[in-house]
């Protein structure tokens, strides 16, 4: 006799448990499920990474996770975070952008081509004013009618009227953080997910959609230069000291060969490494833009003014990555 599907129970992946097929927890469509305690703390390891772990996908198949279900484990707060970056991921970045409140989770969905200089909070415990750019809180009038104590605090030298010049400044402190940020990450060649690795290979596999990368030169597994073609990335660690192609299996390991690089430990390695890739970003960014433009951009924005790098560095230091 064939036995009742519906009465037969899962595992959960994770734990093990023994779970009712209608259980409140998290169930991938391949039929790997989780109980609501294992879920809890799956979320928390989500949104330790959102940028890297959203869309979150099964452990074992990788399958995208049911969304609902994920939401029905997360606390307010989370489910806030969730949902925010959830909409980062959606829109279409030629498009849209996600513009959030810097006090709290709130967020809203904006035009690309959006010209509003400020982002006005609407949550109801929140309700503060920032401006779009510096992101700094100012003081929100409290009705249509301003009076004449909050027009002189917009129009002080922190309130809300200061902001237009952040405005003004808006492209090229995007250009300059984006610069910054280019080079304390590595992205995956195929879905340009970013991150930085931990202390182990440079072989990476990417969370978000399982491509198989070096992180060294930043190329895919398919189009890596290797000592088998048809080998795996191995196969691109062979003879990396004499050929300009290939890449170290670890950091470290350039120091043997060219010693501007730590053989202590593949996180100093990295940590130079990181830092060739800023400089470079930072000397991009120095042939779009005049030191003068540079120095204006400096007097509205304080934290780029204190951006801690020797100027004179950036612009002799060789940026070879290896002498072989």
């Amino acid at each position: 006799m064939e036995s009742n599907k519906k009465d037969t129970n899962v595992a959960c992946l994770a734990c093990g448990d023994s779970l009712s097929r209608q259980h409140n927890g998290v169930k991938c469509s391949q039929g790997h499920d989780m109980c609501t305690g294992c879920a809890k703390t799956y979320v928390a390891n989500i949104l330790s990474e959102p940028e890297n772990k959203i869309p979150a996908k099964c452990s074992l198949c990788a399958v995208e996770l049911n969304s609902v279900q994920l939401e029905m484990q997360m606390e307010p707060e989370q489910l806030e975070m969730y949902l925010m970056y959830k909409a980062m991921k959606i829109v279409d970045p030629k498009i849209d952008k996600v513009m959030s409140c810097p006090f709290c989770k709130y967020f809203e969905v904006w035009t690309i081509d959006n010209s509003a200089n400020f982002f006005y909070c609407r949550k109801e415990d929140c309700q503060k004013g920032s401006c779009s750019v510096c992101f700094k809180e100012f003081k929100v009038p409290k009705g249509m009618a301003v009076t004449e104590d909050e027009l002189e605090e917009m129009k002080s030298e922190e309130g809300m009227m200061s902001h237009y010049k952040c405005y003004e400044h808006k492209d090229i402190k995007e250009d300059w953080d984006k610069a910054i940020e280019e080079g304390t990450k590595r992205y995956c060649p195929e879905c340009k997910v970013g991150g930085i690795k931990d202390d182990e290979c440079t072989h990476m596999t990417c969370d978000n959609c399982n491509t198989v990368w070096c992180y060294l030169c930043g190329k895919k597994e398919a189009d890596l230069d290797k000592s088998d073609p048809n080998g795996n990335i191995f196969k691109h660690n062979d003879d990396w000291n004499t050929n300009s192609k290939r890449c170290p299996q670890y950091l470290y390991q350039i120091g043997q060969i060219d010693d501007r690089w730590s053989t202590a430990s593949d996180s100093q390695a990295k940590a130079f490494f990181h830092k060739l890739l800023t400089y470079k970003s930072i000397r991009n960014f120095f042939k779009k833009y005049k030191t003068s433009e540079f120095k204006d951009l400096c007097s509205v924005f304080p934290q780029v003014a204190n951006h801690g790098y020797d100027l004179y560095d950036v612009k002799t230091i060789d940026l070879t990555i290896i002498h072989r």
